[in-house]
């Protein structure tokens, strides 16, 4: 089999695989979408990081359907590209850059073993820190930093996918319950970051389907949430 016929099986296999990733998150954000809107005071309590959440991975799976496999250095090329144009709202760029990074750093051929994943976890994070001008703490960057931390942490653990995604997971619901602490907004409000508990839906969604357990089950991060004070 020649050098080209092999890149084209990979990118086949790749597209199948973040498609169906792609669509158990979306199909976990439009489960929580409502709960997520409430949750959304910062920056602005406009009620619509869920939807914007929705919105972003619904035209992330729009395009992988669309999509032919090529190459997989143009796939991941215009996978970069088509999610940073269909994203919506703050949140949502911010999540696309997130994919776009792990997309981008991840390893052609071969399992995901622990140092890729923590490449793939920190190339998320610098791509969703470019993303903003100006960087605020106890939002959605905070866990995707933690979780990056974590990951980092476990690359030399000999543990299977499904344990390390478990594990990093539980590191970031950790983390966004700090979120609440950290967002002066977020404190009187009571409630933590609404794009973190969406980032830690798609996350665990994503573990489910890795572990191959139903992903039907509500994110335990969204338990950690309380609701915000009576007016």
């Amino acid at each position: 089999m020649s050098g080209a016929g092999i890149d084209s099986n990979a990118a086949v296999a790749e597209l199948a695989l973040v498609r169906r990733l792609a669509l158990a998150a979306l199909e976990a954000l439009e489960r929580e979408r409502q709960r997520i809107d409430g949750l959304n005071v910062y920056p602005v309590p406009d009620g619509d990081t869920g939807m914007n959440l929705v919105l972003t991975v619904r035209a992330l799976v729009e395009e992988l359907d669309a999509t032919r496999p090529t190459e997989q250095a143009n796939l991941r090329r215009d996978f970069a590209r088509a999610l940073l144009m269909r994203a919506r709202g703050t949140s949502g760029v911010i999540l696309s850059q997130i994919v776009r990074g792990a997309v981008e750093a991840a390893p052609v051929s071969g399992p995901l073993g622990g140092r890729a994943l923590a490449v793939m976890l920190e190339r998320s994070r610098d791509a969703a820190y470019s993303a903003v001008a100006k960087p605020v703490e106890g939002t959605i960057l905070t866990v995707i930093r933690e979780l990056a931390d974590e990951a980092r942490a476990l690359r030399r653990k000999a543990l299977p996918l499904d344990r390390r995604l478990h594990a990093i997971v539980v590191r970031g619901e950790e983390a966004l319950e700090r979120t609440r602490e950290q967002n002066p907004a977020l404190a009187e409000a009571g409630v933590v970051d609404a794009g973190a508990v969406g980032l830690l839906v798609c996350l665990r969604a994503i573990a489910q389907v890795i572990s191959g357990a139903p992903a039907v089950v509500p994110a335990p991060a969204l338990r950690l949430v309380s609701s915000p004070p009576e007016r």
